[in-house]
């Protein structure tokens, strides 16, 4: 066709035994029963072209973009049917999809290729986006020019940099960042629903390597704590001979902590002081940048060697 100098190509689709096709340019009133050209009945490969009268307000196919001043967005909308939605979020009416009932879009690709949708801007055209790859299934998110997420084909979801649920984080530098109001809410909730005998709910490795582990004891409804022991990983063992005179070194209290001063006492140690007598109970420096921690399982083999001591010394009295 040729008209007012410009040239309007129509394509029609791939399969052209389609007879299901109708093709309108409308006239200047855009309304429905007005005159328009329309392209139908794809018979052979040959499309009847004429002047018709189109079955519906042409705003029902097309946008604002000079054509009608009815529909949703500033831009192409796609209509199949009225959601009854009288507008869309300004600044992202470009493209409005619109159905009555499920409405959405499909992107389609070789089995050996890739689908996806890209947000650019003037300095990166791929600064973010999603990409489903065909080849292995597998989804992946980008933000800032960089994946960042992938959920593989069996629904596992690798995250590239950090997690965080529930705020943004108050350290960079753990994976895993949790945060949640405690008068409402709770960190973390591991639940075996097939109730197995010695189910880890917790792993720790180095390397690969195993250190320790939080599982259930047994078929008992208990929790282990367990760090890594197997005699394959010591060497050099010595019997402890001096542990009542370390275990008097010890100064056990009685005390309040300062974020509870009007509670109840409580038995414990300070750190420092016992960092002298088992040193391996104890991380962090006295006054330092964090505060110092104690592991308290640490004493128990010096207690056993005290306790053992006691029990020779008692014997030999008693004999």
């Amino acid at each position: 066709m040729y008209a007012n100098g410009y040239s309007v190509g129509i394509k029609a689709p791939a399969d052209l035994n389609d007879t299901n096709i109708t093709f309108i340019l409308p006239d200047s009133t855009n309304t429905a029963n007005g005159t328009s050209l329309v392209a139908t009945n794809v018979t052979n490969n040959v499309v009847t072209l004429g002047f018709g009268t189109s079955p519906v307000a042409v705003s029902n196919y097309f946008a604002t973009s000079g054509l009608s001043n009815k529909d949703l967005g500033v831009g192409l909308h796609i209509k199949t049917g009225d959601s009854g939605v009288s507008s869309v979020q300004a600044g992202y009416d470009e493209l409005v999809i619109e159905g009555s009932a499920d409405a959405g879009i499909s992107v389609l690709s070789g089995t050996s290729n890739s689908g996806g949708i890209r947000f650019g801007d003037s300095g990166n055209s791929n600064i973010g986006g999603i990409t489903y790859l065909h080849t292995d299934n597998s989804m992946n998110f980008i933000t800032n020019g960089t994946g960042r997420m992938t959920i593989d084909s069996s629904g596992r979801a690798t995250v590239d940099n950090r997690l965080t649920i529930g705020g943004t984080g108050d350290n960079s530098s753990y994976k895993l960042n949790i945060q949640f109001a405690g008068n409402t809410q709770s960190g973390i909730h591991l639940n075996d629903t097939y109730e197995a005998n010695n189910a880890t709910f917790l792993m720790f490795r180095v390397q690969g390597t195993e250190v320790g582990n939080i599982l259930r004891n047994g078929s008992n409804n208990s929790v282990n704590y367990n760090t890594t022991s197997d005699y394959r990983l010591k060497e050099l063992e010595e019997s402890i001979t001096d542990g009542v005179a370390r275990l008097k070194q010890l100064k056990p209290y009685k005390f309040n902590w300062k974020s509870n001063p009007d509670g109840n006492k409580v038995d414990g140690f300070f750190a420092h002081e016992v960092s002298s007598v088992v040193p391996e109970a104890i991380t962090g420096e006295k006054d330092g940048e964090k505060m110092q921690s104690i592991d308290q399982s640490k004493l128990v083999p010096l207690l056993v060697a005290a306790v053992q001591e006691l029990t020779t010394r008692l014997e030999a009295l008693e004999n």
